[in-house]
């Protein structure tokens, strides 16, 4: 099959946006310009509404969970993930943003490359920090039920807030090194006969050894280890609360007298508070599962589909598919607060009297 040189520029206008192509030989898309023009501009304008609110539901979760207090290891975890949440959903803000003001205001000095190390990177490594976090809470939750009396003894607030900065280091060690991959530097444009800011991939020995790494570690080592853990946890954990639901139903009883109700009460309620808990932890992990299948999806195809790839062939489908998978990570982001809302107690509690407060303000 004959080699095409490929010209890629990416121009957006508020109706529309499409990708134009100079190529010595054609070749076919999967998506045609007249078609990716209008999903491009809906796809961006509902990120950037689910960003804004991804954005304002984790800084009400982390501010609710500061009210709480540390004291319970979950809430550092869970404050963590609110976190990376955030700055997934700010990252892609910014991304989703800035192709629009590349549409609508002319004359810019700089191109939409210079966001590459700066927003897109971020975002992947923030999302892979949240896998990372989500990971941690179900095996530390599986844990708890399999061995609870030497877990809990085990992870103290100190300890959980420790592995929650390993886990960010360990997610954020990429975005300083995409800045050596793609410098952000003045370079000349000559179909648009300018010389504009941008990011170009580096050629040079240590931008091709940096750019292996990250393909190894990015994309074939954290998100499958990360997926299989809470999937495999999130099994386990199912299987467990279910075998715990029918131990209690098939060993009740009616105490015969008040003390007996009070002291049957007691390991009751602390093994309602643990199901709770799992439940809590089910639902965390069952959504991170569902939105990471867009993802995956996205990386098989990059990997596996010849031109699935930035000035590739099949460019117009590997744009949108990018868009529609940070749109779904952002989905993501944002569902917890409603997870945590409906599922716990404390938090709804916490976060009525806080929105309240802000009212009578």
């Amino acid at each position: 099959m004959p080699q095409s040189t490929v010209s890629f520029r990416l121009d957006i206008n508020r109706s529309n946006a499409i990708i134009d192509y100079i190529r010595t030989t054609a070749s076919p898309r999967l998506l045609s310009n007249e078609l990716f023009g209008p999903l491009m501009t809906i796809t961006l304008y509902l990120g950037i509404i689910i960003a804004v609110f991804g954005t304002g539901a984790n800084i009400v979760t982390i501010t609710v969970y500061r009210r709480l207090g540390f004291v319970d290891t979950s809430n550092i975890s869970l404050t963590a993930l609110a976190i990376s949440d955030l700055c997934v959903s700010i990252t892609t803000l910014i991304s989703f943003l800035s192709l629009v003001l590349l549409g609508t205001i002319s004359n810019l000095p700089f191109t939409y490359e210079i966001f590459l190390p700066i927003s897109a990177s971020a975002h992947v490594n923030f999302s892979r920090v949240s896998a990372l976090i989500t990971a941690f809470l179900s095996t530390e939750r599986y844990l708890c039920v399999l061995v609870p009396l030497k877990i809990k003894s085990l992870i103290t607030p100190k300890r959980t807030f420790t592995v929650m900065v390993i886990l960010f280091v360990a997610g954020l060690i990429r975005w300083p090194l995409d800045f050596i991959i793609f410098p952000i530097r003045w370079r000349y444009f000559p179909s648009l006969n300018r010389t504009l800011l941008g990011a170009i991939g580096s050629t040079d020995r240590t931008a091709v050894i940096l750019r292996g790494f990250n393909q190894v570690y990015y994309v074939y080592l954290l998100p499958p280890l990360t997926f299989t853990i809470v999937l495999v946890c999130t099994i386990l954990l199912s299987i467990s609360l279910h075998r715990s639901k029918a131990w209690r139903d098939a060993n009740k009883s009616i105490p015969l007298n008040a003390s007996a109700t009070s002291a049957a009460e007691k390991p009751n309620l602390q093994q309602s508070k643990e199901a709770k808990a799992v439940k809590l932890v089910i639902t965390i992990a069952t959504v991170f599962i569902i939105a990471t299948i867009p993802s995956s999806i996205h990386i098989f195809a990059v990997a596996t589909v010849p031109g699935f790839d930035v000035g590739g062939r099949y460019v117009n489908m590997w744009t949108l598919m990018g868009l529609v998978y940070n749109i779904v990570d952002c989905m993501n982001c944002g569902a917890n607060v409603i997870i945590y809302f409906n599922m716990s107690s404390k938090f709804r509690q916490a976060t009525l009297e806080l929105f309240s407060r802000r009212c009578r303000k």
